[in-house]
C-alpha cells in the first residue's frame, strides 16, 4: 500500500468514526467520564426517591462512575421534569419520573413539556396505591367506610396532588360509589399521609412506602389497595376489586428518562446497565421490602404509549382535563 492509499484509507476510517460517534456524543468508552445526575422531581422519603437511590447505587457499580440523586420538587413534579427537558442531551442528566408527570399532567393541564421531550430508558418500579383513612373512622372495612361517609354527604375530603394518580383515584372513587367527597390539593404524598394520621385529612390514596409505618403503628386505617391482587407488603388489606369495584385497578410507576436527542449509543448503554441492575437480586429484594414491584414491561416506549392511552380514557371519563 503506497502513502497516498494509506492517507486515503485513514481519512475514510476517520470519517466513518465521526459518523458513528458524532462530536459531543461521548458514546463508547468515553461515556461516562464524569458524574451522572438522576433528578427526582419530589422531595426525599417517597417511593420515587427510594427507587432512584437504589438505582443510583447499582448504576455506579455497573458504570464505574459516580451517580448522584438530586431532589428537585415543586409544582406537582413539573419543575424537576422541566429541568431535565432543558438539560444537555449528553447522558449526564437523567430523570426518574412518575406517571404523574410523564403521562397524566400533560393531559389535564398545560405544561411546558410533553412526553416526546424525553427518551424512555426503562420502567424501574410500580406500586399500587392504598386507600387510607384517619383512625377516628368507626368503619373497619371498605363497605362500612362507604356507609359511614354516605351518612354525612359533603363532610369528608380526600387529598392528592393535582393530576396525580392519588387525585385520579379519588375522583374515580367518587364516580364509582357516588360518594360526596371533596378534593384537597397537596404537593406531596408524605405530607398527605401524615395529615391523615394527624386527623387533618379524611382519606388519601397513598403509595405504600409513605404510609406503611403509619399503618403498622395503628396511626391510620388501610381500607383497600388498587392492584388486581393483594400486595405482599400489605397482605391483610383487600383490593378494591374484592370490595366490589371490579374495574378499579391503578398503579403508580416510575421510569428512567433522558432528554430527547441523547445519542443512541448512550441510551443503549444506559438501557443495558439499568436492565442489569433491575435483575440484581439485592436490588429486587430492597424494592420488594418497600412494596415496589419491578414490572416486566418489554419496550419502555411501547409501555409509555399504552399508558398514555389508558390514562387518556380515564381522564375523559372523569372529565378532569382542563
Amino acid at each position: 500500500m503506497n502513502s497516498q492509499t494509506r492517507r486515503t484509507t485513514v481519512a475514510l476510517l476517520a470519517a466513518a468514526a465521526l459518523l458513528a460517534c458524532p462530536p459531543g456524543s461521548e458514546a463508547g468508552d468515553s461515556y461516562p467520564s464524569k458524574p451522572i445526575q438522576i433528578i427526582v422531581p419530589y422531595g426525599p422519603g417517597g417511593s420515587t426517591d427510594f427507587a432512584a437511590r437504589n438505582l443510583a447505587v447499582g448504576l455506579e457499580r455497573k458504570l464505574g462512575q459516580t451517580v448522584v440523586v438530586v431532589n428537585r420538587p415543586g409544582a406537582s413534579g413539573t419543575i424537576g421534569v422541566m429541568s431535565v427537558a432543558r438539560a444537555a442531551p449528553d447522558g449526564y442528566t437523567l430523570l426518574l419520573g412518575l406517571n404523574t408527570e410523564m403521562v397524566i399532567i400533560p393531559q389535564v393541564r398545560k405544561v411546558s413539556y410533553q412526553p416526546g421531550d424525553f427518551e424512555p430508558i426503562a420502567i424501574v418500579g410500580s406500586t399500587p396505591l392504598v386507600l387510607i383513612g384517619r383512625k377516628s373512622f368507626k368503619a373497619a372495612d371498605f363497605q362500612a367506610l362507604r356507609e359511614e361517609i354516605a351518612r354525612q354527604p359533603g363532610n369528608y375530603n380526600f387529598g392528592g396532588a393535582v393530576g396525580s394518580p392519588a387525585h385520579l383515584a379519588g375522583e374515580w372513587l367518587k364516580r364509582s360509589t357516588a360518594l360526596d367527597i371533596k378534593h384537597v390539593p397537596y404537593k406531596g404524598g408524605a405530607q398527605a399521609a401524615n395529615d391523615v394520621a394527624g386527623g387533618h385529612l379524611d382519606l388519601y390514596f397513598s403509595g405504600i412506602l409513605p404510609s406503611k409505618a403509619l399503618i403498622d403503628a395503628g396511626e391510620i386505617k388501610a381500607y383497600a389497595v388498587t392492584s388486581a391482587t393483594r400486595s405482599p407488603t400489605l397482605p391483610n388489606v383487600p383490593t378494591l376489586k374484592e370490595a366490589g369495584l371490579d374495574d378499579f385497578v391503578l398503579s403508580n410507576w416510575s421510569g428512567l428518562f433522558a432528554p430527547r436527542g441523547t445519542p443512541a449509543p448512550i441510551l443503549s448503554l444506559l438501557s443495558g446497565k439499568v436492565r442489569e441492575v433491575l435483575r440484581d437480586p439485592g436490588f429486587q429484594a430492597a424494592m420488594a421490602k418497600e412494596g415496589i414491584d419491578i414490572p416486566d414491561t418489554g419496550s419502555p416506549g411501547a409501555f409509555l404509549e399504552e399508558e398514555q392511552g389508558k390514562f387518556s380514557r380515564l381522564i375523559k371519563t372523569l372529565n378532569l382535563a382542563l
